[in-house]
């Protein structure tokens, strides 16, 4: 039922999605705490997204090996009981700051296509987003973050 009620509000909301060189409004870089002094990696996920269960760990050693004067990843769980995410994100030892969005008002503004979803902001503006499961995706997160200092 959840995954039928998220991809009605995905299909829905689609028009007012941010999109790839959008910026992040106010309210929302207040929500993540986010600010125009570093690059954000902002992860959407879900403890009912299999995908998400084979990547957190990945983007969590990610969050050793980045440079944290200039880089910051950021969870936004979307699952609507936030004790059963916050059961997730400790079974999974996540390492990176999560934002718990049970009511959907993070991700209602974003509005991607799936999850797991993965946002880069750079300047408070998305720059490249990645949509599905990747496989090797700390990698590929590694050499978007080189790209991005280009």
């Amino acid at each position: 039922m959840k995954k039928i009620i998220f991809t009605i509000i995905m299909i829905t909301n689609f028009a007012y999605a941010l999109n790839v060189g959008d910026t992040i409004s106010k309210p929302l870089q207040d929500k993540l705490n986010i600010q125009s002094n570093k690059v954000y990696v902002i992860d959407f996920f879900a403890a009912w997204c299999v995908s998400c269960k084979i990547e957190l760990p990945l983007i969590s050693k990610v969050n050793n090996d980045i440079d944290k004067s200039k880089y910051k990843i950021i969870g936004v769980n979307v699952d609507e009981d936030i004790n059963e995410g916050k059961d997730f994100v400790k079974q999974l030892d996540l390492n990176f700051d999560i934002v718990y969005d049970p009511k959907n008002e993070v991700i209602s503004s974003f509005e991607p296509i799936g999850i797991p979803a993965i946002y880069f902001v750079k300047d408070l503006k998305i720059e490249k987003v990645i949509f599905g499961a990747v496989h090797g995706i700390d990698d590929k997160i590694i050499s978007i973050l080189k790209d991005m200092e280009k």
